[in-house]
């Protein structure tokens, strides 16, 4: 169904950009039967190994579904936009639809972190599950997300959040002066842990490590981690993770969404769901078998904190859970209170 100029037409008009984003924003009641044809972009490098089924999977599995009627171009990082701009982008009408990580918002929406997910919380995809669907979380998350102008169709699981380390932490005075590379709120949590969060970008990650600018560093899970060789840089891997569930996000255009019709919209939220599900599989397999080539070929260790250390983590986990509930009651505070029931029902408080 195609509602006056495309894209390409008003730009060999002259047609400014800022008139392209108007146009894609005012989109015609679409109908079952018509095709839509759109672009996506995410966070990941093409490189590593999840981009294809994960990323590019998820565009395959849409159309398939479909039956071609939905038709997803994914599109390389920083290809249209950089990164730190997709949701305003996805927002504004410049692309359609993104899958990408829900930290990168959080000073706007606050609320991503808790769809991003909470230190030593969720212990299994169930749980994350049950909190995001039956306790009613994921709905207080779109309200958030419809503000600036995008529907999250659903969350994406990048497996846990490994610690790779060149430092032993078992106990809570090692974290003492740990220098770790850290964002967002696992960064807090370290600092109340007494380490020293660093920041720089990914790709100066692994010469930091190797040169002692930093001495840990989380990248996802284990299998993320090592797509970024921080096994050849590092002497432990820390256990229990930090997170046994991190998550991504796939969201759209909200007045592109809400122009939808119902099974379009039911195949883009069952694929988000299958992608989930398979990803989840994707990492924490490779996880296991990255952890034995890791003590097997690199000569490293799997670490274990002590119970109490552990304990002192949540505790600050809940501490910062608190605190964004304070700077923004409208949404962290409704899902922080569902934290609080869901911590204290499967007896983690």
């Amino acid at each position: 169904m195609k509602n006056g100029l495309t894209r390409r037409e008003m730009i060999k008009t002259g047609v400014s950009a800022a008139a392209i984003g108007a146009a894609a924003m005012v989109p015609g009641q679409a109908r079952a039967g018509d095709k839509v044809s759109w672009r996506m972009q995410t966070h990941w490098p093409t490189g590593v190994g999840y981009y294809k089924p994960v990323y590019e999977g998820y565009a395959k599995r849409v159309k398939e579904a479909s039956n071609g009627e939905i038709k997803i171009t994914p599109m390389p990082s920083g290809s249209m936009v950089p990164t730190g701009e997709v949701l305003q982008a996805v927002g504004r009408g410049i692309f359609e639809i993104a899958l990408i990580w829900p930290a990168y918002w959080i000073g706007k929406i606050p609320v991503a972190g808790h769809l991003n997910g909470q230190l030593f919380t969720w212990d299994s995809f169930e749980e994350m599950w049950f909190f995001m669907t039956e306790m009613g979380a994921l709905d207080i998350i779109r309200e958030a997300y419809a503000e600036h102008g995008v529907h999250v169709v659903g969350p994406i699981s990048c497996g846990p959040l490994a610690l790779y380390s060149k430092r032993s932490l078992i106990k809570p005075e090692d974290f003492k002066g740990f220098k770790v590379r850290s964002t967002g709120i696992p960064a807090a949590v370290f600092q109340k842990m007494g380490a020293t969060p660093v920041f720089f970008p990914g790709e100066e990650l692994y010469q930091s490590l190797q040169t002692g600018v930093c001495e840990g560093a989380h990248w996802g899970g284990v299998a993320a981690g090592w797509e970024m060789k921080l096994q050849e840089v590092t002497n432990y891997i820390i256990t229990p993770f930090l997170a046994q569930q991190t998550l991504g996000e796939v969201f759209v255009n909200k007045k592109v969404w809400d122009a939808l019709p119902a099974d379009h919209k039911r195949v883009l939220t069952d694929c988000c769901l299958a992608a989930n599900a398979d990803s989840n599989a994707w990492f924490a397999y490779r996880d296991y078998q990255d952890m034995e080539e890791f003590k097997t070929k690199f000569n490293g260790k799997i670490v274990q904190m002590e119970p109490e250390t552990v304990a002192l983590m949540r505790k600050y986990s809940v501490e910062v859970i608190d605190e964004y509930s304070k700077k923004d009651p409208k949404y962290c505070g409704r899902v922080g209170e569902l934290m609080h029931k869901f911590l204290k029902m499967t007896g983690k408080v």
